[in-house]
């Protein structure tokens, strides 16, 4: 079992280095530079270029990439640009209802998604299957509400 556990957790490893690239570069693919979203658009360039310093932005990516896992490793999430705290202060007292949440959503998931997904397929184009289909399609397309740190409304992108 430990042997099993040792190869699971080596073979994660790639994964979590690719999920970790892949979310570095899409941040640097957006258009615009950081600093100049962080300080706004009408920001003197003496400044862009002092937030570039400060946030290292002004070093090649594979340096930046190898900060950034370093300080991942040490669980160093950086600091917020909303509050200036620390990303992991800002984190950890949601933590505990987002476990709540997510299992709430995996027992209504398993009591309820599991008997209607069998149903269905034990009986194609029938009555159940087609509302199970139109409960779940309705589930996904619907806007999610979004608030921001002060609990203000966010509109939806929709």
């Amino acid at each position: 079992m430990s042997r099993y556990i040792l190869r699971r957790v080596v073979t994660l490893m790639p994964i979590l280095l690719g999920v970790s690239a892949a979310a570095f570069l899409m941040i640097h693919l957006i258009p615009g530079d950081p600093a100049t979203v962080y300080l706004g658009e009408h920001a003197s360039p003496e400044s862009i270029k002092r937030v570039q310093h400060e946030f290292g932005l002004d070093r090649p990516l594979p340096i930046q990439y190898g900060i950034y896992l370093w300080r991942v490793i040490q669980g160093d999430l950086g600091d917020s640009l909303e509050t200036h705290r620390k990303v992991i202060v800002e984190f950890l007292p949601r933590f505990p209802a987002t476990i709540e949440l997510s299992l709430g959503a995996i027992t209504v998931a398993l009591l309820v998604g599991v008997p209607i997904g069998l149903l269905s397929a034990a009986r194609p184009n029938s009555v159940l299957d087609r509302a199970g289909m139109f409960v779940a399609l309705t589930g996904v397309s619907l806007p999610v509400q979004r608030r921001d740190s002060w609990g203000s409304t966010i509109p939806s992108p929709l």
